[in-house]
């Protein structure tokens, strides 16, 4: 049996990294202007090419060409 405090410990954690899902009226809104002030493509990231994963400006471009209809 495990017990409370132990439980506790263990999920707490997990409940913090729950997220809500962004409006997708104003991500798309956020898209379109990012698409008109400096386009949507993906950036050369070394980190990435590395094996790192990318970084967060790619991570959003890639979200919006996604929502562009783009890939």
């Amino acid at each position: 049996m495990i017990k409370p405090t132990l439980a506790a410990t263990v999920t707490l954690p997990l409940a913090a990294c729950v997220t809500t899902p962004a409006d997708p009226a104003k991500e798309l809104a956020y898209c379109e202007r990012m698409e008109r002030q400096m386009g949507t493509e993906h950036a050369h990231d070394h980190a990435e090419i590395k094996g790192m994963g990318m970084n967060p400006m790619n991570v959003s471009h890639a979200r919006c060409r996604e929502m562009l209809g783009m890939n």
